[in-house]
């Protein structure tokens, strides 16, 4: 793999040149024309499928019915929907008119719902009867929202139904799509995770997501040559209204790879999809490592067709890539690392095994340093620091929030992205935690990420998350709080013992451990400290 470091600063392969005046919207119009009769998209759910071409005429038909309606160039329009194919209608129409798009998490209570409504001010709103509620009583509160958009059958709440606005049949030729500036207008609004606080709306801009596209096709096609392997179709499970979910089917799309979807995780249905379908490629999160690594179910279903499996959303162990591989017979897990700041993916681990673990190099064009958490002073090989990257995947800034997004960049325009990692000497990332998640004992940083690592090991362990609980004295104890695998009678002592065993002193569970019936996480997988920091103050006997 092309990468370097010179002056402390390592740096990914070089870029491929996307013009600046591209539209992204254009760019997955010819991509969708291009696929023809081929079948673009499978819901595992229903068994429908749908070609490129009904996608096209499906999303064309949308965008000249939101034309009527009155939707102009760089209105915001949200979408608050499961995994379905008005879903991808629905955004495609969007882009094709130059409007701005904003995916909306519908698990967000009304108040974070109306949080977010008043930073991005959607003129029209897309809702599947899931979400319709808590848009709907969002809605009260604001003004400016002229119009819900309902996907199905049935009015839930007031709102113009999507079939009663697409009933005219247009010729895709006569399309006309707005003009835009590929490099400075804002194509999405995405939520960042909000694991720390309230969530902000990332712009990213049609070079962002075009830049993106490249990058995904420079990783498949490096991936591909070096192990001679096909991927002619790929598993989407990940929400769509995530970051991650979203850019990497959109993506996948765009290589006109087949896209089968599952709109919720249900063990035995996802692990009968992988085998019905040869499923070759699909992304995961870390939770969902787990289940493939320690439950039982996954031996009894072939996922030999599996080739290229990418885990991002949160650190993934190396032990756990290990057990992957071991269990299913997937040479190796891809560990990569991203945020929706800089466009999501800004490493992936291309080795084959070589570096378990790291999540990769940098991506094309891309330049990453490690900073000293007291002084910012740029770091050599194995030293742990902040990761900062600079690439042109970096967002346009946060909507309505123009000095907290200032306030991410340092003085060579680097996005400080607040993970503590470090680097090797052949410029392979590790990433080790978030730094506002490191828990401070007696003035040293404890990474919760290693300790679930390890707590991950232990057979009577299937899920955990650490946090810091106050003390006094100490500042903050390491306390876990653990999900007992099926059956396990493992206890407090047997843990806090096991964790005492295999870390140094400051990294001993002092807090104690928890027992519970399930670890709160977002719909990415990132483990939901500040809920866990709740639960602290409840007491124990009530867990």
């Amino acid at each position: 793999m092309a990468v370097s470091i010179h002056n402390n600063v390592v740096t990914g392969p070089e870029e491929e040149y996307i013009p600046a005046h591209l539209s992204y919207g254009q760019f997955m119009f010819d991509q969708l024309k291009k696929g023809g009769d081929n079948i673009a998209l499978i819901s595992a759910d229903t068994e429908k499928s749908m070609t490129y071409r009904e996608l096209l005429q499906h999303s064309v038909d949308l965008a000249v019915a939101l034309r009527k309606l009155g939707l102009k160039k760089n209105d915001v329009i949200a979408l608050s929907s499961e995994n379905r194919f008005e879903f991808l209608i629905a955004a495609l129409a969007v882009m094709y008119n130059g409007g701005i798009l904003s995916v909306l998490n519908i698990t967000y209570t009304p108040g974070e719902i109306t949080h977010m409504l008043h930073i991005i001010k959607p003129k029209y709103i897309f809702v599947s009867p899931l979400a319709a509620q808590n848009i709907y009583d969002a809605c009260q509160e604001v003004s400016f929202v002229e119009k819900l958009i309902m996907f199905g059958e049935y009015e839930v709440v007031p709102s113009l139904m999507y079939n009663d606005l697409v009933k005219e049949h247009v010729n895709v030729d006569d399309l006309t799509l707005v003009d835009v500036n590929g490099k400075e207008d804002t194509l999405a609004i995405m939520c960042s995770s909000g694991t720390t606080g309230l969530p902000k709306g990332v712009m990213l801009t049609h070079v962002n997501i075009l830049t993106s596209t490249a990058h995904m096709k420079y990783y498949f096609n490096s991936s591909i040559k070096m192990t001679n392997h096909e991927i002619l179709s790929a598993l989407s499970l990940i929400p769509w209204f995530h970051a991650y979910g979203f850019i990497t089917t959109f993506t996948i799309l765009a290589l006109r790879i087949k896209i089968v979807y599952l709109t919720t995780f249900e063990p035995q249905q996802y692990l009968e999809t992988i085998q019905k379908y040869k499923i070759n490629m699909t992304a995961i999160v870390p939770p969902l490592a787990v289940f493939l690594a320690k439950d039982p179910l996954v031996l009894k279903h072939n996922l030999t067709s599996l080739n290229e499996v990418w885990c991002g959303a949160a650190p993934l162990s190396a032990d756990i890539q290990k057990a992957i591989s071991e269990r299913t017979g997937l040479k190796y897990i891809k560990n990569g690392y991203g945020l929706t700041e800089v466009t999501m993916a800004c490493c992936v681990d291309l080795t084959g095994g070589d570096k378990v673990g790291s999540c990769g190099i940098p991506g094309p064009g891309m330049k990453i340093k490690v900073i000293d958490l007291e002084t910012g002073k740029k770091l050599g090989p194995g030293k742990e620091g902040e990761i900062c990257v600079k690439s042109a995947l970096r967002m346009k800034g946060y909507q309505g929030d123009t000095a907290a997004g200032d306030a991410l960049l340092d003085h060579e325009g680097y996005i400080r992205t607040g993970d503590i990692g470090y680097y090797d000497a052949d410029g392979y990332i590790y990433i080790v935690d978030r730094l506002k998640e490191l828990i401070k004992y007696k003035g040293f940083q404890v990474a919760p990420a290693e300790l679930e690592a390890l707590l991950l090991r232990h057979d009577g362990v299937t899920d955990c998350g650490v946090v810091g609980a106050p003390d006094a004295l100490a500042g903050e104890l390491p306390l876990a709080f653990v999900v007992r695998a099926p059956g396990a009678a493992v206890t407090e002592a047997d843990l806090v013992q096991y964790v005492a065993s295999k870390v140094s002193s400051a990294k001993h569970l002092r807090g104690g451990v928890r027992f519970v019936d399930e670890i709160p996480k977002n719909p990415a997988g990132k483990i939901l400290r500040r809920e866990l920091r709740k639960m602290i103050e409840i007491p124990k006997s009530k867990l």
